[in-house]
């Protein structure tokens, strides 16, 4: 009860991604466009908030039951594929770390997917289908470290739809690093 509460708690962000701000869609730094953008909104940001205090997040996006993914994945069953959920989840995590400005000590710097080396654990308990409604990601950033050449962002999270979380990955980290870097 205390995590689905989170999905409704108030916030003074409300971030139009279907606009493509240039802030997260412009630069070497983006957040995933076109049939693979995962979030419409984000509705929820807080610079301290969560259970570690370092961070929390909420993003929206609206099903939309003619979804390229609901006719490719499963013939004759419609669902949205478990790796799209988690790319909301990194979509987040990739919102904070250019809301943050974490990317502005770096000449050239790239995303390094899902902090490699690091350990995640995720589960699943339930599947996206094209008679949801809303499907809501929310996320606790628990470490936030910068060094010299690279910063990382570890963070839990959960998907929900409809009011039920059918997602939850620990753990989940991201890096930014100099391009060209072997870091």
């Amino acid at each position: 009860d205390a995590e689905r509460m989170s999905f409704e708690q108030k916030s003074s962000i409300n971030l139009d991604l279907t606009k493509h701000p240039p802030r997260y869609f412009d630069g070497s730094l983006q957040i995933a466009s076109g049939r693979l953008r995962m979030l419409d909104r984000i509705t929820g940001f807080e610079r301290k908030g969560g259970r570690e205090g370092l961070g929390w997040l909420r993003g929206e996006k609206e099903v939309d039951p003619s979804e390229w993914f609901f006719k490719a994945h499963f013939f004759q069953d419609p669902v949205q594929p478990g790796s799209l959920g988690i790319e909301a989840i990194v979509q987040l995590l990739q919102f904070y770390m250019l809301h943050t400005d974490m990317d502005k000590p770096f000449r050239r710097p790239r995303f390094q997917s899902l902090g490699l080396g690091g350990k995640m654990i995720w589960k699943y308990r339930g599947q996206v289908i094209p008679s949801n409604q809303r499907i809501y990601t929310t996320m606790n950033i628990i470490e936030r470290s910068t060094d010299i050449g690279n910063c990382r962002v570890v963070a839990n999270a959960s998907l929900w739809v409809d009011g039920r979380r059918i997602y939850e990955a620990k753990e989940i980290s991201m890096r930014i690093i100099e391009e060209g870097s072997t870091n």
